[in-house]
């Protein structure tokens, strides 16, 4: 019988998962590729059919090729209810990117009621996917090309009834719109009133510079990520918190424009901005409730740091900020004056997050970090977290370094305290309210050393102190001799421990 508890797998024990109940057994068939997933059936009476109830249909052409599209019709002319509530289709082959495919996708995205998931990673754009009037679907995640082409897609036409009111996350990747009957923000902003989520990712259209005019009053989260084709950017949403404007001013065909950027949102509570700002840019209720910055970088070789300032002096208010800073290659001391001295001063900074990197640099640098870093901490003198991530300090560093077994002597800093040139700027740091510090990526330099002999002199001096952490470069698997450390830094009042390999840190005891 198919419910008996005697019944044996070929292995021998008990076939414990063929008497799961259907909800279970159903779900555990909507983690596998569809083709496993109906092979499943073969198993026993109890498994037959099992697969066309499962809550998820993953597709894929990786085995299939050829075989993909007959293989894909069959299962869902097969699945066991008219709905389908997830559907995850994945095309890696350029046979099956053609007029086919995209008109049996079209058929299919209209029966899914949860989320539809399309991404093509063959190096090929799939061929023109023309949305029905409507969908049931609540989330949209479509990828319609796996190289430097876009894909395109084609909207409902207006005029005749178009509904995507269920819509709430939609996501869009290197998709080429035809729009010149209807532009994208028409479209998205009278068709899908619920969307709470959007995501534009390499996103072009016909009309080579267009306005993206959004008006949607449930949108909590909108990321545009390097979309170059509008001249003006109008979002109006009485609910957005999230935006990210992600290196879309880049081209120099857009610097010799007057783009205009206006945010209506007032709740807005986070801010990720990459790259270039636009001339006009503007927060029509204001920046103060603005909390989060993020994306901003300093370029301190070269002139693009202006961008960040003005980002920074539009949004005073904002209390965790992330900055990623490109180090020089010479000795900073007289850059850093130059480049920080129109920084605004950020009293209101809680937590700031600093990463370093050598961009496009293939050798290790050659000046001190400290001073960069400690330039920014002055105009941050109530911080009460600090992390900073060396991970991308030196990419191609972890290269040189050579395996050493558990019985090889790492060697120690070469630098002492007493000696550092930096000391005595550390310890007139203001930080009274700094309570951790965090630093990612670490390796264990000279030049980190030095970062670290400044950062804990301070921390000596400043009982708000509660925890340090130091992580460990991921490819340094030799790892670092904490005793040297420990002894180096003897702090007063609590305790280190160590993850071998891993990560060193110091607790403040209670």
């Amino acid at each position: 019988m198919a419910g008996s508890r005697n019944r044996k797998v070929a292995v021998g024990g008990d076939d414990r998962l063929s008497d799961l109940p259907e909800g279970i057994l159903q779900h555990v068939l909507s983690f596998l590729p569809a083709e496993d997933a109906v092979r499943s059936s073969v198993l026993s009476r109890r498994w037959l059919r099992a697969w066309a109830h499962a809550p998820k249909l993953n597709l894929s052409d990786e085995l299939l090729r050829d075989r993909f599209l007959g293989f894909a019709r069959e299962v869902l002319e097969r699945y066991g209810a008219p709905d389908v509530p997830e559907l995850d289709v994945t095309l890696g082959c350029e046979s099956n990117l053609g007029p086919a495919t995209a008109a049996w996708l079209r058929d299919a995205m209209g029966r899914v009621v949860e989320s539809i998931s399309v991404s093509v990673t063959a190096p090929g754009a799939l061929y023109q996917l023309t949305l029905p009037r409507g969908l049931r679907a609540k989330s949209i995640s479509l990828r319609l090309s796996g190289t430097f082409e876009y894909g395109p897609l084609v909207l409902p036409e207006p005029g005749a009834p178009t509904s995507f009111g269920a819509l709430e996350e939609l996501s869009l990747s290197r998709v080429r719109l035809r729009e010149r009957v209807r532009p994208l923000g028409e479209f998205l902003s009278s068709c899908c009133p619920g969307l709470r989520k959007l995501r534009l990712t390499k996103v072009s259209g016909e009309l080579r510079r267009a306005p993206l005019v959004l008006h949607l009053d449930m949108l909590e989260e909108l990321v545009v990520d390097h979309v170059e084709r509008f001249n003006k950017l109008q979002v109006v949403s009485a609910n957005l918190r999230v935006l990210g404007v992600l290196s879309c001013f880049e081209s120099m065909s857009q610097w010799r424009m007057d783009t205009v950027v206006e945010i209506s949102a007032p709740r807005l509570e986070a801010v990720g901005w990459s790259g270039f700002l636009p001339k006009h840019l503007s927060f029509l209720h204001g920046s103060h409730c603005i909390r989060r910055l993020s994306g901003l970088r300093f370029y301190f070789s070269w002139n693009l740091s202006t961008s960040a300032v003005r980002l920074l002096e539009m949004c005073s208010s904002a209390d965790h900020l992330s900055v990623c800073i490109d180090i020089p290659d010479v000795t900073p001391s007289m850059l850093i004056r130059e480049k920080l001295e129109n920084v605004p001063h950020l009293p209101n900074i809680r937590v700031l997050s600093l990463q370093l990197a050598t961009i496009l640099r293939f050798i290790a640098i050659g000046c001190s970090i400290a001073p960069i870093i400690f330039s920014l901490l002055r105009l941050c003198p109530n911080l009460t977290r600090l992390h900073i991530d060396l991970s991308m300090l030196n990419p191609f560093l972890y290269l040189m370094v050579p395996d050493i077994d558990d019985d090889t002597e790492v060697k120690k800093p070469s630098q002492s305290s007493d000696s550092n040139p930096w000391k005595a700027c550390g310890d007139q740091q203001q930080l009274g309210m700094l309570r951790e510090i965090r630093i990612s990526g670490f390796m264990g330099t000279d030049l980190e050393m030095e970062l670290v002999d400044i950062l804990f002199g301070v921390v000596a001096a400043r009982p708000a102190i509660e925890r340090i952490s130091l992580s460990l470069f991921p490819q340094l698997r030799q790892g670092i001799d904490d005793s040297p450390m420990k002894d180096r830094f003897p702090l007063v009042g609590g305790y280190w421990e160590t993850v071998p390999r891993k990560e060193l840190t110091w607790i403040r005891a209670r």
